[in-house]
């Protein structure tokens, strides 16, 4: 590494709103450690988020997109900028602890693997339809995670060692989910490295219907690209097996809220929701395996 090279590039992919940025970037200030980094914001929201970084964060870099881009499109984005050894994957909505800095590099230190995540836990504690957001999105990352070796890691706590990113270059450039990215990677023989020190916090409002929208074209979204590396017999399985989605999936989260034995009371609270929320990304997952994955432009959310 030379000397003008950043220990860590991190990625902010910015698709919901100046105040959620602001936020995020307050606290990527505020790192306890004198580890070299540059912050990329691959920026879909427009004016309001050039104007904040213009007047209130000046060193961080943007790239700004006046046409509609997915999230993993604009992640790409900034992995292509992105000038470190390590390159780290957040979103707007993520607000890092104050030691993420040292816990990132201090993990890769330690292992040898090319991909490691962390924890995401609920700040957005005021509203029951968060908490169920919550719940569908993160249940398997909230703390404590795993450590060691496992099979997912969450998207935006994620860093990947630079030359590891170099071996996805075509995934990435078309506009792949992570989930795709890492698959990549086991399939290469490589391991996920789940480390519970690396957290952030998630803190995102949301509306009930905006929240169903959003689950049914990502379902449908991934469906549609599982197409592209199934049989076509495979395909008709997941086809036939997405009615039985809903159980199978909520069985997964209540098993997870049981083991780690906190937010018990809020994730029965948030149950119909949640079922509500599944039932829209099986929906989405049978179209998409029936129709394909339909127009990436609505994962934007």
């Amino acid at each position: 590494m030379t000397d003008s090279r950043p220990e860590l590039s991190i990625v902010v992919a910015s698709v919901s709103g100046r105040p959620y940025l602001d936020a995020c970037l307050e606290a990527l200030e505020q790192q306890e450690d004198r580890i070299s980094a540059e912050v990329i914001v691959a920026d879909g929201v427009g004016a309001s988020v050039r104007d904040l970084l213009r007047t209130r964060h000046p060193r961080v870099r943007l790239l700004a997109f006046d046409e509609p881009k997915s999230v993993p499109e604009l992640r790409a984005a900034g992995i292509e900028a992105a000038r470190g050894e390590i390159v780290v994957i957040t979103e707007d909505h993520c607000i890092p602890r104050g030691d993420w800095y040292r816990a990132i590099v201090a993990a890769h230190d330690r292992s040898a693997q090319p991909a490691i995540g962390g924890a995401v836990d609920n700040a957005a504690t005021e509203h029951i339809v968060d908490w169920a957001v919550f719940f569908c999105e993160y249940s398997n990352f909230m703390s404590p995670v795993d450590e060691g070796v496992v099979h997912d890691l969450p998207g935006p706590n994620v860093s990947y060692k630079r030359w590891a990113l170099e071996e996805m270059t075509d995934l990435l450039q078309n506009g792949y989910w992570e989930t795709f990215l890492h698959w990549r990677l086991e399939e290469k023989g490589y391991e996920l490295v789940s480390d519970s020190r690396i957290r952030v916090l998630h803190k995102k409002h949301y509306r009930f219907g905006e929240f169903l929208a959003e689950r049914y074209h990502y379902g449908r979204t991934f469906a549609g690209t599982r197409n592209e590396f199934t049989s076509r017999g495979r395909r008709i399985f997941h086809l036939l097996g997405s009615p039985a989605l809903p159980p199978i999936l909520m069985f997964r989260i209540a098993r997870r809220v049981l083991r780690r034995r906190h937010h018990l009371a809020v994730y029965v609270k948030a149950l119909p929701l949640i079922a509500s929320f599944m039932f829209a990304w099986a929906a989405g997952e049978w179209v998409g395996y029936a129709f394909g994955a339909g127009n990436r432009s609505m994962e934007l959310s």
